[in-house]
């Protein structure tokens, strides 16, 4: 039985996670904080005041680069590797074929998700959606020619990425799915589609 298999409920994590984004809990944290999580936390910031960080597929939406939105998802995708190695022994290597761990991870924390009670907060599911959505996105960018940026949809923007085909994804929506809905937002089938657009 892998780590993953055998790893017990999380509501333990989304507790602890959402401590480290509660503001009453900053100020205590901040400085025992690396600097990617520091960076993770400010861009919680950031995503609270440009909008919505969740969206789903839509046809056509704007988009345009930020080199800041690449830095401070690389800090979030740092944080799922260490999150990973941390809770589940998994070794996140930067590989395509990573977002197969990655997706039994989320798959588990579903499996969490849905057996607590109450169930996490929005807030709480997103700092993990963030996170892993970081790593699924950097993982294409590094392998196979990404941006990141802002997607613009409604009149609405969120952090997302343009490949260098022109297909324009969010994988922190994706991730968020996958947490909240199940296995019908399977991220592993999500990249695999992405590499062939």
């Amino acid at each position: 039985m892998s780590a993953i298999e055998s790893e017990p409920y999380l509501t333990a994590y989304w507790q602890t996670m959402f401590a480290l984004f509660n503001p009453t809990t900053i100020n205590t944290t901040i400085e025992k904080m690396p600097t990617h999580a520091m960076r993770t936390m400010m861009f919680v910031l950031f995503a609270f005041l440009t909008g919505p960080v969740c969206a789903q597929e839509k046809t056509n939406p704007d988009f345009s680069t930020d080199k800041n939105i690449q830095k401070v998802a690389g800090a979030y995708s740092l944080d799922a590797v260490e999150f990973a190695k941390k809770q589940f022994g998994v070794n996140l290597d930067w590989s395509d074929e990573s977002m197969q761990q990655v997706e039994k991870i989320l798959s588990k924390m579903h499996e969490s998700y849905l057996a607590t009670s109450p169930r996490p907060t929005d807030e709480q599911v997103m700092s993990f959606a963030k996170a892993f959505g970081s790593y699924i996105g950097e993982v294409y960018r590094r392998n196979h020619g990404a941006e990141w940026g802002l997607v613009d949809i409604n009149g609405q923007k969120f952090p997302g990425l343009k490949t260098k085909f022109g297909t324009k994804f969010w994988p922190w929506g994706k991730a968020s799915s996958r947490i909240i809905e199940g296995p019908e937002n399977n991220v592993q089938h999500y990249y695999q589609i992405l590499l062939t657009r």
